[in-house]
């Protein structure tokens, strides 16, 4: 560097050696603050004495701020239930006090006033300039050059700023001592000081480069804050744009207020703007203020209004909530508990001293709902759960059924006579668990697959077999044809006989001949036997006077009148079944007829004799199908109650049959007993509604025949 620049160094950039360095008192000051606009570059907020941009400025008032009522939170699916919805409200969270207006307008201040904080408390937090002058000042000037040149690479401007001009202080001194030294050099070996010109160490060119480091990195910064400023004054009235909208606009409260304080936090976490703009920009952001916290006294009144219908409507819901614990339907209680609880979270707050009663009242009404679905979906799994088990045996008893061995059309259809019969109980049993269900059904149906699959290959074998067997049993009924005509009593016997041998011992024929050439057969056999039968109709003579005892007998118990006595009743009963026994045979084709009709007289009578609850359940649907001949189209609602009863009754009748015939399949299970139990609970409890059902459709043919 040549002596001039030395100069300029010293005297004309002297402002830049200070300890806050700068290119100028405003590029100083927005070095020492560059990132936030503090209370120093904004007006302080007035209450009454603001003058906005607008014409007019309304006055604050303190006012209470919208109050907040949440949404209640809604309880979780409960795991592993069949076909669940999800259950609605658990709490309901409780509601901050509202603010005044003077108290949320000191939000802003005390916000501004943080932020003025903070900044002064990272200015403080800064090492002081004692301590960067003790840790430099005994650095030679090598070093310090060095140190100079390594700070500066640095673009972060407030970071060293500090430090720049602290050791560039140093290191000027430490120049114009070493020129001091050279000029005294100079002059004390006889030189003129007028002709001294000092010479420029590499040192001190390092320097300079350095130096001039420093003052472009602070341009570009200085450029790019002013950048930042301008960005910031384009937000901010971005900013109060929205207020404008928002405060103009016809929301309700709580969206207003929601908005505005979404607004509020946007602006004060905008940074600086440029100076001249600041106080325009802080009078409109204060007017949009004022005009909001107006708004909130204009609809104080309507507020109040709007709290007390929100109440009315809520304590509505309470009651239609508590009625639902009466339901009869758990679906459809539940699914209207959802849309009451739907209905809840889109009504407005109440009243403060009432909103915790309300949600308490409409919470343990949902609690009750909520509880008899829950205890209704437990029964329905452990239905499920035992269904499971009886499953697991149906599996069982069908895998050792499959197992035995076939050999012959019988065993074949035997085999899937049973296997059907599994099938029969297996589709009268509810569903498994769903994790389950699927897996149980395909290990059932698989091996009923297996069997069936080869089933239909024996057959396919057989075809022939049964073509040579239908043609055998032809000839039989040719045979037995000749056979009927006969007289020879004995004779045509045994060869009648035979032949019913022969045709036991031929196998089966195909289905479609099977029923045509029996019915052939038989009618030959019938009318040898019947015309045998009438030429020793002489000893038939005992069973009809029997015939005539037993008819008798049945005309004596349907018309015997009962005492008060229970036991004698039935002592009585006894004593006919008894003397029904000791009567000899009758006439065979009457046989069944009079034994059908002696055993509906006695079973009559018995009944006769029964005293239950019944007669309660009775009176009760009595009562009910009085009322619907009350009502209109009486006829149709018969029609279809009967209906619904009939086919449940031919359904359950159905399905006793089939549990009864197959109660035994459970015998050799592991859980044996408890399924049998299980089984018979179920039957008990289906014979009990069979006699229901019966009576209700007789009770529902009444008014159709008076």
């Amino acid at each position: 560097m040549e002596s001039n620049d030395l100069l300029r160094t010293e005297n004309d950039e002297n402002q830049d050696l200070n300890a806050t360095p700068g290119a100028s008192e405003e590029a100083q000051k927005n070095v020492a603050a560059p990132a936030v606009e503090s209370a120093e570059t904004q007006p302080e907020l007035q209450s009454e004495n603001t003058q906005p941009v607008q014409p007019e400025t309304p006055a604050v008032v303190e006012e209470p701020a919208p109050v907040e009522e949440p949404a209640p939170a809604e309880e979780p699916t409960p795991a592993e239930e069949p076909a669940l919805a999800e259950e609605p409200v658990a709490t309901e969270p409780a509601t901050e006090q509202p603010a005044t207006v003077s108290e949320m307008m000191s939000d802003i201040e005390n916000a501004d006033a943080q932020t003025s904080e903070t900044e002064e408390n990272e200015t403080a937090a800064e090492e002081s300039p004692e301590q960067i002058e003790a840790e430099y000042k005994d650095l030679p000037l090598e070093q310090s050059v060095e140190e100079f040149h390594r700070i500066v690479a640095d673009p972060d401007i407030n970071k060293i700023k500090q430090r720049v001009g602290i050791l560039r202080v140093k290191i000027i001194a430490q120049l114009k001592e070493e020129r001091k030294e050279q000029r005294e050099k100079f002059i004390a070996e006889g030189g003129n000081e007028a002709d001294f010109t000092p010479e420029v160490s590499e040192t001190e060119k390092k320097f300079n480069e350095s130096l001039q480091v420093f003052k472009n990195n602070k341009a570009k910064y200085l450029e790019n804050l002013e950048i930042e400023k301008q960005n910031n004054l384009k937000a901010k009235n971005d900013v109060l744009e929205e207020l404008r909208v928002l405060v103009e606009s016809e929301s309700n409260l709580k969206e207003l207020n929601d908005k505005f304080k979404v607004l509020q936090e946007k602006w004060k976490n905008i940074g600086p703007v440029p100076q001249g703009e600041s106080n325009n920009l802080w009078e409109n952001y204060h007017f949009y203020v004022e005009k909001f916290y107006d708004i909130l006294r204009i609809n104080k009144e309507l507020r109040s209004l709007d709290l007390k219908k929100n109440m009315e409507q809520k304590i509505k819901l309470c009651e239609a909530a508590e009625s639902l614990i009466l339901q009869e339907s758990i679906n459809k209680s539940f699914n209207e508990l959802q849309e009451l609880h739907n209905q809840w979270r889109e009504i407005g707050p109440v009243p403060e001293e009432k909103k915790e009663e309300l949600w308490e009242r409409f919470k343990a009404a949902s609690d009750q709902v909520n509880q008899r679905r829950r205890e209704h979906y437990e029964q329905i799994f452990a239905e499920q759960q035992n269904n499971y088990n009886a499953k697991v045996v149906l599996c069982e008893k069908a895998e050792e059924v499959a197992a035995q061995p076939t050999e012959s059309i019988k065993e074949y259809n035997a085999v899937g006579d049973q296997l059907s019969e599994l099938l029969k109980v297996w589709k009268t049993l509810g569903a498994a668990p769903p994790k389950v269900n699927e897996e149980i059904w395909t290990r059932f149906k698989g091996t009923l697959d297996r069997f069936f699959e080869k089933k239909k290959e024996f057959f396919g074998k057989v075809k022939e077999e049964q073509q040579n067997n239908y043609n055998k049993k032809v000839d039989l009924a040719i045979r037995a044809e000749a056979i009927a005509k006969r007289t020879d009593w004995r004779a045509a016997t045994d060869e009648i006989l035979q032949l019913q041998k022969e045709w036991k011992e031929v196998g089966a024929t195909a289905q479609r001949h099977s029923e045509a050439i029996w019915k052939r057969f038989r009618a030959a056999c019938d009318e040898f036997f019947e015309a045998k039968s009438n030429y020793f109709k002489n000893i038939d003579s005992i069973e009809a006077e029997n015939l005539r005892k037993k008819e008798e007998l049945i005309q004596r118990i349907e018309n015997h009148e009962f005492g008060p006595d229970k036991n004698e009743n039935l002592e009585a009963i006894k004593a006919y079944q008894r003397e029904w026994t000791e009567i000899g045979f009758v006439p065979i084709k009457e046989k069944d007829r009079l034994y059908t009709a002696y055993r509906e007289a006695v079973n009559k009578r018995f009944a006769e004799l029964k005293v239950s609850m019944e007669e309660v359940r009775h009176s009760n649907f009595r009562t009910r199908v009085d009322n619907i001949l009350n009502s209109p189209n009486a006829d149709k609602v018969l029609d279809k109650e009967k209906r619904f009863l009939t086919n449940k009754l031919t359904q359950l009748k159905s399905d006793i049959s089939l549990w009864e015939n197959n109660l035994g399949f459970f015998a050799n299970s592991k859980n044996a007993d408890l399924l049998k139990a299980e089984f018979s609970k179920k039957i008990e409890a289906a014979k009990q509604e069979v006699k229901d059902l019966e009576y209700k459709i007789k009770m529902m043919d009444k008014p159709k025949e008076e």
